[in-house]
């Protein structure tokens, strides 16, 4: 069953503003130009299905990341808290997102009990056809295993340096993909010859806050998705939206082809329906 919400500082709805660059300086004498010679040494070998795509992820009463004892404990984070799963970074204010691609998986999880964690990843819905619901209504496989129905938005964090990431929606969060997408497709643009057509997904990016939610189960913490920028207006911003494009293209290529995948292992499907509670 979900545990009640921790109390937690007051969080930020504004839209989340570009961070300055964190790339690596040298003031010791050391320079940049000194390893250009050597650009990509010993990544030769490394292609795009060799890596896998962050997540991000709010942080949860249960999440590692608030517990000292875990080996995932990052100082400071609070539940509420919007966190890159792959870096530890944290953003307590939000996330200014540019969605570039939309998937739904069907994660295949063994029983918490059995400690095996994601057995399977399943593409075709049909999966759910030989499933029956528990008294959770979960959808349980003959074999035990638990199939969680799981939207995936992949994409650039803008707040953190343009950074791939992707961003899972299972359970109670599923209401919000299908309010995103509805957003999205809602988009209508108008040729020279006034005829209209829908946008791609990356033509607006989107400010993730956070929010209280709650139901006969317990308390979590889910997201809230509000429409930002368009990819031009984001120049006001302080951002190359003709570079952005270039790489929301790019991105794209690789992530239809499916040879990137987001990293969901570290994910775990919940004892109740609020499952963005145990990560």
């Amino acid at each position: 069953m979900a545990k009640a919400v921790a109390k937690k500082k007051k969080k930020s709805t504004a839209v989340a503003k570009k961070k300055k660059s964190t790339a690596v300086t040298f003031d010791d004498g050391m320079v940049a130009d000194d390893f250009s010679g050597n650009a990509g040494a010993g990544m030769e070998n490394v292609t795009a299905s060799d890596l896998l795509v962050p997540r991000l992820a709010i942080l949860q009463a249960l999440s590692p990341q608030i517990s000292k004892k875990k080996a995932e404990y990052i100082e400071g984070a609070e539940v509420g808290d919007i966190c890159d799963v792959g870096t530890g970074q944290i953003f307590d204010g939000g996330v200014l997102f540019l969605p570039v691609f939309y998937r739904k998986d069907y994660l295949e999880w063994a029983p918490r009990a059995s400690s095996q964690g994601l057995v399977n990843i399943h593409s075709d819905p049909a999966i759910l056809d030989e499933t029956t619901r528990n008294e959770k209504k979960q959808p349980i496989l003959a074999n035990g295993n638990y199939i969680a129905e799981t939207a995936q938005f992949f994409g650039l964090n803008l707040t953190a340096d343009s950074t791939k990431c992707f961003l899972p929606m299972a359970s109670t969060q599923l209401k919000k993909a299908r309010k995103w997408l509805t957003l999205a497709t809602g988009e209508k643009l108008t040729r020279a010859d006034g005829s209209t057509f829908t946008p791609p997904l990356f033509y607006r990016a989107y400010s993730l806050t956070t929010a209280e939610e709650s139901n006969a189960e317990g308390e979590w913490v889910g997201w809230k998705i509000d429409r930002a920028f368009t990819l031009p207006e984001l120049e006001g911003e302080g951002f190359n939206w003709r570079a952005l494009k270039a790489d929301c293209e790019d991105f794209l290529k690789t992530l239809a082809k499916g040879t990137v995948s987001g990293d969901v292992s570290s994910m775990r499907p919940g004892s109740s329906d609020d499952d963005e509670e145990e990560m």
